[in-house]
């Protein structure tokens, strides 16, 4: 048993993306015992620092994260306190946005990314240094009350460089991102694993975003010791693990050629003394995690440093010639607030039967150009895209014929996969019909090798793509609220079909991730914005 058993991962891989039919059948056919978790976690008997309210409405530019805009993001001037840069960050990273009301409001609490039936089980964590009225410590971000709890007082910089073994002497601040699993696992049990992996890369992602537009830039690391990382955090080993943690700093201010290793990388942390929050629960019996989710999460922890991967992959080169793309035109000038992009980020209704109505093509390239555009982390050297493809298939765009694409980096646009109207058959794919792709613009799909990803990662590879397609995701459903049309995350679909449609068995890739982009129809729920 452990990370490198790699049977293991493989049998969830199965159970999750190859069979997931029989696995939602399971899930969705047995009603959940006992309370709800509550959709907050907010700690008991901490002290409680409110973050300033009264946020900026504009932020910058939704691509100052990526290279071509780089200088886009320059801090908005009414952001100059750390304490109001923190207070932006964290409301626009993974803030309580939005409230619906109205007989359709089904799952009522919204935040700055999707979450499968609102459940959001990503938790944000933070090391501050002292600054005001702070003391230097590791906080919790309360996103009810909009406030960070103090849950270890101290400087903690060197136990956290040691944790993630890099230097981090010009990190301003280190926001750490964790999954408290029954929030979602108690009603999606096994199947609840991909879920919390899924929105933990969301929330990288947005954060990334809403850092770059506020000057600061981050790198990610998803690669560090859990027991101790837990320890440092507080948390019940069988509740909430780490899975990403992004030091930030003043763009300019370190260079980001790569993620530099503190040599040995072991981060035992056994001087510090074991800390236990309790925190506000629902009243009611507390029940075991599904042994289908405990087979991955308990095997895929990394003990300390010398398990961080053996070597890192290679990239990956395309096939293709430059002579069969259908390369993009220059990216668009004018600027494309972050800020109003984030509020009109929503993913239709619960049953998604948009309005067909063809999407123009400069939008279409500015949705998908940046997706996968590099970013610094810890498993690949340097400044890399995201080790996840993006698959297209167009429905309905202007001046671009119907039919299976693949998006190039490397050649600056679309690679020609199979001509033809394919809306249909990817519709059939779908074991629940619960929305409609015959009336969408584009399907998404983002995939990756993961055999050859867990030979370098072992079982940590499910959620280390998950985590990565979950990053590509949100850049698309922001990128897409930016041009006014709604994206649709979408787990519900029979992989073996999808992989033979958009032609990815015979590269040996799987697909993650769908995500429908279309035009929303007004429904029966009316948001009420959420401002501090």
């Amino acid at each position: 048993m452990g990370n490198w058993d790699l049977t293991i991962g493989d049998r969830y891989l199965q159970r999750t993306v190859h069979e997931a039919e029989d696995l939602f059948a399971q899930v969705l056919g047995e009603e959940p015992t006992g309370p709800d978790p509550l959709p907050f976690k907010v700690y008991r008997g901490v002290r409680r620092y409110p973050l300033p309210g009264r946020l900026s409405w504009d932020l910058g530019d939704v691509r100052s994260t990526f290279a071509d805009f780089a200088g886009a993001g320059a801090p908005n001037r009414e952001e100059t306190s750390p304490e109001r840069v923190l207070s932006t960050l964290l409301h626009y990273g993974y803030g309580f946005s939005r409230w619906d009301v109205g007989p359709g409001a089904v799952w009522p609490h919204h935040r700055m990314v999707p979450s499968a039936r609102c459940y959001f089980p990503t938790e944000l964590y933070l090391w501050l240094p002292r600054s005001g009225d702070f003391p230097a410590g590791m906080y919790h971000y309360d996103t009810l009350h909009h406030a960070v709890a103090l849950i270890r007082e101290g400087e903690f910089l060197g136990e956290l460089s040691e944790l993630l073994g890099a230097d981090l002497d010009e990190a301003g601040s280190v926001v750490l991102l964790s999954s408290l699993f029954w929030k979602n696992a108690f009603k999606y049990r096994g199947y609840s694993y991909r879920l919390c992996a899924q929105e933990a890369g969301m929330v990288v992602g947005n954060l990334l975003m809403v850092a770059g537009a506020l000057g600061l830039r981050g790198d990610v690391h998803y690669q560090f010791p859990d027991r101790p990382a837990g320890r440092l955090l507080g948390l019940e080993p069988s509740e909430e693990h780490l899975f990403a943690a992004l030091p930030l700093r003043p763009a300019g201010r370190s260079p980001l050629e790569g993620v530099i290793r503190v040599a040995g990388g072991r981060a035992g942390l056994e001087h510090l003394p074991p800390m236990r929050h309790t925190y506000v629960r629902p009243e009611g019996p507390s029940h075991a995690h599904d042994e289908l989710f405990t087979s991955i999460a308990e095997n895929c922890l990394l003990d300390d440093g010398v398990d961080f991967a053996r070597e890192l992959p290679a990239v990956s080169r395309c096939p293709h010639e430059v002579s069969s793309v259908l390369p993009a035109p220059p990216a668009r000038e004018e600027p494309l607030d972050l800020g109003a992009a984030l509020r009109a980020r929503n993913s239709g209704n619960v049953l998604f039967n948009p309005v067909a109505r063809t999407l123009p093509l400069a939008d279409f390239w500015e949705i998908v150009r940046y997706a996968t555009e590099p970013y610094t982390c810890d498993l690949r050297p340097g400044v890399a895209a995201p080790g996840v493809s993006l698959h297209v298939a167009v429905f309905d765009v202007a001046g671009l014929p119907p039919g299976i694409y693949r998006f190039c980096r490397e050649h600056g646009g679309l690679h020609v996969v199979s001509e033809g109207d394919f809306s249909r058959p990817l519709q059939g794919a779908l074991p629940v019909p619960n929305l409609n792709l015959c009336a969408s613009s584009m399907a998404l799909y983002l995939a990756a090798d993961y055999a050859e990803t867990s030979r370098v990662f072992g079982n940590r590879a499910y959620r280390l793509i998950n985590l990565e397609a979950g990053l590509v995701a949100q850049r698309l459903c922001v990128l897409s609220a930016a041009h006014g049309v709604s994206a649709r995350v979408h787990n519900g679909y029979d992989s073996a079909t999808i992989e033979a449609i958009v032609e990815l068995d015979g590269a040996k890739l799987t697909p993650f991730f769908q995500i429908a982009v279309a035009h929303n129809r007004p429904g029966v729920q009316h948001g009420l914005p959420v401002i501090f």
